[in-house]
């Protein structure tokens, strides 16, 4: 029996974030596994990239450690970004106006309107969330899909919680779909 699909609409604004990206090319070719999508995996190396530049994998409200004080990172969830080419973004918020960390780019999380459920489990099962909240939700819950990447919020620390209690955030881009 399929777990019920809560999903939640809301509107966002951006969040400036610090972080790495890959193309898809890069990150299909550096997988082992034989696919056309960016794997699990090759996602997890990217992440593995970014925490060790930045020192720690966040925790407690996922400052990295003298981030904070340093004015470079700030509380909240990382937050991933699948782009609409098949690209994908592993990123850190940072506050206004903070430089960024050295060795990382500024990356966005555009703001707006999206659709989002909280995945719970592994991460390679993400993308049967996201498929449900576009097959089962999109079609009936008044709204559309719009140009934007999928942002995945990364709500707990995978090296503190089971795989089955790692909870993520599929949040996807859309727009009130106007009464015909």
């Amino acid at each position: 029996m399929a777990v019920k699909l809560i999903v939640k609409v809301e509107r966002r604004e951006a969040v400036r974030g610090a972080g790495l990206r890959e193309s898809a090319e890069v990150l299909i070719e550096a997988s082992t596994e034989v696919s056309t999508e960016v794997s699990t995996e090759a996602a997890g190396r990217l992440w593995g990239r970014l925490i060790s530049r930045c020192g720690s994998w966040p925790t407690g409200g996922w400052p990295a450690a003298g981030a904070l004080a340093a004015g470079t990172l700030t509380a909240g969830a990382p937050f991933g970004l699948r782009q609409e080419d098949g690209g994908y973004a592993a990123c850190r918020p940072i506050p206004p106006g903070a430089p960024v960390p050295e060795g990382l780019s500024e990356i966005e999380m555009p703001g707006g309107w999206y659709a989002g459920a909280i995945h719970k489990g592994a991460y390679d099962r993400i993308g049967d969330t996201l498929r449900r909240i576009e097959e089962e939700w999109l079609p009936y819950g008044g709204f559309r899909r719009v140009a934007g990447p999928v942002v995945e919020r990364y709500l707990n620390d995978p090296r503190e919680v089971p795989e089955a209690g790692l909870r993520t955030e599929v949040c996807l881009p859309v727009a009130p779909d106007p009464i015909e």
